[in-house]
Protein backbone atom coordinates (compact mmCIF):
# COMPACT_ATOMS: atom_id res chain seq x y z
CA UNK A 1 0.00 0.00 0.00
CA UNK A 2 2.99 2.36 0.74
CA UNK A 3 4.77 1.98 -2.91
CA UNK A 4 1.01 2.37 -4.33
CA UNK A 5 1.09 6.30 -2.93
CA UNK A 6 4.57 7.15 -3.98
CA UNK A 7 3.64 5.67 -7.21
CA UNK A 8 1.08 7.96 -7.27
CA UNK A 9 2.69 10.65 -5.92
CA UNK A 10 5.71 10.50 -8.30
CA UNK A 11 3.79 12.62 -10.56
CA UNK A 12 3.18 15.50 -8.26
CA UNK A 13 7.19 15.09 -7.25
CA UNK A 14 8.20 15.90 -10.56
CA UNK A 15 6.11 18.19 -11.18
CA UNK A 16 7.32 20.12 -8.47
CA UNK A 17 10.83 19.76 -9.41
CA UNK A 18 10.45 21.28 -12.49
CA UNK A 19 8.45 24.66 -11.44
CA UNK A 20 11.43 25.00 -8.93
CA UNK A 21 14.25 24.25 -11.79
CA UNK A 22 12.21 26.49 -14.17
CA UNK A 23 12.02 29.27 -11.26
CA UNK A 24 15.97 28.79 -10.33
CA UNK A 25 16.26 29.22 -14.46
CA UNK A 26 14.34 32.53 -14.13
CA UNK A 27 15.42 33.85 -11.39
CA UNK A 28 19.11 33.14 -13.16
CA UNK A 29 18.22 34.60 -16.47
CA UNK A 30 16.70 37.88 -15.14
CA UNK A 31 19.89 38.41 -12.73
CA UNK A 32 22.07 38.31 -15.62
CA UNK A 33 19.77 40.80 -17.73
CA UNK A 34 19.58 43.41 -15.08
CA UNK A 35 23.13 43.06 -14.70
CA UNK A 36 23.81 44.02 -18.21
CA UNK A 37 21.16 46.52 -18.36
CA UNK A 38 22.94 48.20 -15.32
CA UNK A 39 26.49 47.93 -16.84
CA UNK A 40 24.85 49.83 -19.83
CA UNK A 41 22.93 47.57 -21.84
CA UNK A 42 23.35 47.92 -26.00
CA UNK A 43 25.37 50.81 -25.12
CA UNK A 44 28.02 49.32 -23.42
CA UNK A 45 30.39 50.26 -25.84
CA UNK A 46 29.17 53.49 -26.76
CA UNK A 47 31.71 56.98 -26.02
CA UNK A 48 30.60 58.20 -22.10
CA UNK A 49 32.91 61.05 -23.00
CA UNK A 50 33.86 63.34 -25.77
CA UNK A 51 37.86 62.36 -24.77
CA UNK A 52 36.59 58.53 -25.15
CA UNK A 53 35.01 59.70 -28.76
CA UNK A 54 38.17 61.78 -29.78
CA UNK A 55 40.79 59.05 -28.99
CA UNK A 56 40.68 57.55 -32.17
CA UNK A 57 40.96 60.52 -33.92
CA UNK A 58 44.20 62.10 -32.86
CA UNK A 59 44.48 64.10 -36.47
CA UNK A 60 41.84 66.51 -35.36
CA UNK A 61 44.38 67.92 -32.73
CA UNK A 62 41.56 68.05 -30.03
CA UNK A 63 41.97 70.53 -27.29
CA UNK A 64 39.97 70.40 -24.06
CA UNK A 65 38.46 73.45 -23.68
CA UNK A 66 35.21 73.04 -21.71
CA UNK A 67 35.29 76.52 -19.49
CA UNK A 68 35.20 78.79 -22.69
CA UNK A 69 32.58 76.70 -24.77
CA UNK A 70 30.55 75.32 -22.28
CA UNK A 71 29.82 78.97 -20.58
CA UNK A 72 27.12 79.98 -23.08
CA UNK A 73 25.18 76.41 -23.59
CA UNK A 74 25.59 75.04 -20.56
CA UNK A 75 27.33 71.82 -21.29
CA UNK A 76 29.21 69.52 -19.30
CA UNK A 77 32.73 69.05 -21.67
CA UNK A 78 33.76 70.77 -24.83
CA UNK A 79 36.41 70.10 -27.00
CA UNK A 80 38.46 72.02 -29.76
CA UNK A 81 39.38 70.37 -33.05
CA UNK A 82 40.32 71.42 -36.55
CA UNK A 83 36.60 70.57 -37.93
CA UNK A 84 34.48 71.68 -35.28
CA UNK A 85 33.65 72.31 -31.48
CA UNK A 86 32.35 68.82 -30.04
CA UNK A 87 30.26 69.61 -26.94
CA UNK A 88 28.49 67.00 -24.45
CA UNK A 89 25.14 67.76 -22.52
CA UNK A 90 23.61 66.08 -19.58
CA UNK A 91 20.71 64.83 -21.62
CA UNK A 92 20.04 63.88 -24.97
CA UNK A 93 17.04 66.73 -25.25
CA UNK A 94 19.67 69.40 -24.22
CA UNK A 95 21.89 68.34 -27.22
CA UNK A 96 18.94 68.36 -29.51
CA UNK A 97 17.79 71.48 -28.40
CA UNK A 98 21.24 73.10 -28.89
CA UNK A 99 21.77 70.99 -32.62
CA UNK A 100 18.22 72.91 -33.44
CA UNK A 101 19.75 76.63 -32.51
CA UNK A 102 22.49 75.45 -34.78
CA UNK A 103 21.24 74.60 -37.67
CA UNK A 104 22.98 73.76 -40.29
CA UNK A 105 26.15 74.54 -38.12
CA UNK A 106 25.63 71.66 -35.84
CA UNK A 107 24.96 68.09 -36.31
CA UNK A 108 23.84 65.70 -32.92
CA UNK A 109 24.34 62.18 -31.94
CA UNK A 110 23.24 61.57 -28.74
CA UNK A 111 23.89 63.70 -26.08
CA UNK A 112 27.23 65.20 -28.12
CA UNK A 113 26.79 67.55 -30.36
CA UNK A 114 29.08 69.03 -33.27
CA UNK A 115 29.46 72.88 -34.06
CA UNK A 116 30.93 74.10 -37.11
CA UNK A 117 30.52 77.50 -36.52
CA UNK A 118 33.05 80.06 -37.62
CA UNK A 119 34.84 77.86 -39.65
CA UNK A 120 35.06 77.31 -43.33
CA UNK A 121 35.61 73.73 -44.13
CA UNK A 122 35.51 71.93 -47.30
CA UNK A 123 33.30 69.02 -47.57
CA UNK A 124 35.69 66.50 -46.63
CA UNK A 125 36.89 68.33 -43.26
CA UNK A 126 32.75 68.16 -42.69
CA UNK A 127 32.76 65.03 -43.42
CA UNK A 128 35.34 63.79 -41.15
CA UNK A 129 33.62 65.46 -38.19
CA UNK A 130 30.55 64.15 -38.44
CA UNK A 131 32.04 60.25 -39.08
CA UNK A 132 34.00 61.12 -35.93
CA UNK A 133 30.46 61.88 -34.15
CA UNK A 134 28.80 59.19 -35.39
CA UNK A 135 31.88 56.63 -35.34
CA UNK A 136 30.27 54.50 -32.66
CA UNK A 137 26.32 54.44 -34.22
CA UNK A 138 25.58 51.12 -36.21
CA UNK A 139 24.41 52.23 -39.19
CA UNK A 140 23.25 48.60 -40.35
Amino acid sequence: MMAETNKTNLPRIRARATAIALSAALLVLGSLIGAWWLLGGANMSAPRTIADLLASSPELKPIEATGELCAEPGCLEGWRTEVGDYLRFDTTGEAEYWATLLGDDGRQYENFVLDFRGRELSFDQRRLGIDVLFSHRDWF
